[in-house]
């Protein structure tokens, strides 16, 4: 096959079963799935990486199963090595990293946040967006929520947003979070890594 452009990895969180989370999950060429089988609806499989041990009696195709013993670091972070080595100008995206434990949650959002390249996150309720730093226009819908979340401690200026946000230091997770657009394209600088989350209503 080509090289996909855009590779869908699928972690052990809940399964991508909404609407929005299952465009998001059409609209990728391949997936890599963290120690697990791919779900339903999912683009074709290009590995599952891992130390395979939820796997069970499962068989599957041994060159699309690539075991990764190392126990200093987590699944996701093993597929993301995966993708980078086999199809290193793929975009990744990232489903079913959020929806069963809040720990591993925040957890996955931070790993993502620090792998260095702009990526989406569907979740069953809307999608995070990563940007890296810099200044760029962000599409919205005007008088949609929309949250900004920071995992290191940055100053953050978003332009058409209800409540200002201005050279404002992101000094705890909060600290930018349940604002409303106001226009339909924000004026976004940020000096790190940066997620802009909206609802599926509103994306």
């Amino acid at each position: 096959m080509s090289a996909p452009a855009r590779i869908a990895i699928i972690a052990n969180g809940a399964p991508p079963e909404t609407a929005g989370e299952r465009a998001a999950l059409a609209a990728c060429e391949g997936c890599v799935c963290c120690d697990r089988l791919p779900p339903a609806g999912a683009p074709p499989l290009l590995a599952v990486v891992g130390d395979l041990d939820t796997l069970g009696a499962v068989t599957l195709p041994p060159d699309r199963l690539f075991l990764e013993p190392d126990q200093e670091t987590n699944d996701l972070t093993k597929a993301v090595r995966w993708c980078r080595a086999h199809f290193p100008e793929a975009r990744l995206d990232f489903f079913a990293v959020t929806g069963r434990r809040e720990d591993h949650t925040l957890a996955n959002l931070s790993l993502i946040a620090g792998y260095g390249r702009p990526a989406e996150v569907p979740t069953a309720s809307g999608c995070f967006r990563l940007f890296m730093a810099g200044e760029r226009r962000v599409a919205v819908r005007p008088g949609a929520p929309v949250s900004f979340v920071s995992f290191v401690p940055q100053r953050v200026t978003a332009r058409g947003v209800v409540w200002p946000v201005e050279d404002l230091l992101l000094d705890s997770l909060w600290r930018a979070t349940l604002n409303r657009a106001e226009v339909s394209t924000l004026s976004l600088r940020c000096e790190a890594p940066l997620f802009v989350y909206q609802p599926w209503s509103d994306v």
